[in-house]
């Protein structure tokens, strides 16, 4: 599968490998995530996500030490200290805070921050609702240590629900709203279709 995603993009794309946590799927550990983490450089993959189960701190460190390219992952984590020993004890090369999960978008700073202290770079994980893709955007943009975004294509709670919606640039880039919050406002009549018929009021059309 690598190998054929790798002839598809071409030399010139980056590509990224999830493993989606592992337990909720299959039963690897250390061992097979270093084999296939070699597997995967021979392709020239840009980072392995999630590829042992969220707690085991312990394996990610040995893995982040002897992989031979970046190791992803703690987006289920849920407080800010929780980051705390994964980043001082550098157990990722990529940091994965969701900001839907870890108190907003003050706290999710504050983490990038950190990891940045530590030479860890940031890539949030609020793709999943147009809400947390919005926030991600201005993380982003306000981190050092941030190069992408994680964003799901076609997706309804992204695209729908938006009434300026984001929008990939033939580069493969999206665009960092300037408008007041988070720089989106709602679509009415998308919320609507996904709440049951639930209308907004004038004080919450805004994000």
């Amino acid at each position: 599968m690598i190998k054929s995603a790798r002839e598809v993009v071409g030399d010139e794309v980056e590509l990224m490998v999830d493993a989606g946590g592992s337990d909720a799927f299959w039963q690897h550990g250390y061992k097979w995530a270093i084999n296939t983490a070699k597997m995967l450089a021979e392709y020239d993959v840009t980072w392995f996500e999630e590829p042992l189960r969220p707690d085991d701190i312990e394996g990610y460190k040995r893995l982040t030490e002897h992989a031979p390219l970046p190791i992803a992952g703690c987006e289920v984590l849920t407080r800010r200290q929780a980051f705390v020993p994964w980043i001082e004890q550098h157990a990722v090369d990529y940091i994965q805070p969701d900001v839907t999960k870890v108190g907003g978008i003050s706290e999710e700073h504050r983490i990038a921050d950190w990891a940045d202290d530590h030479s860890i770079l940031f890539v949030p994980h609020g793709w999943n609702t147009a809400e947390g893709l919005a926030a991600d955007l201005q993380l982003v943009a306000a981190a050092r240590n941030a190069r992408w975004v994680e964003y799901l294509a076609p997706s309804c709670y992204i695209d729908d629900l938006l009434l300026n919606p984001i929008r990939l640039s033939g580069d493969g880039e999206l665009q960092i709203p300037d408008g007041p919050g988070l720089g989106m406002r709602w679509n009415p009549d998308g919320i609507a279709r996904y709440t049951g018929g639930m209308r907004l009021t004038t004080c919450t059309t805004g994000m």
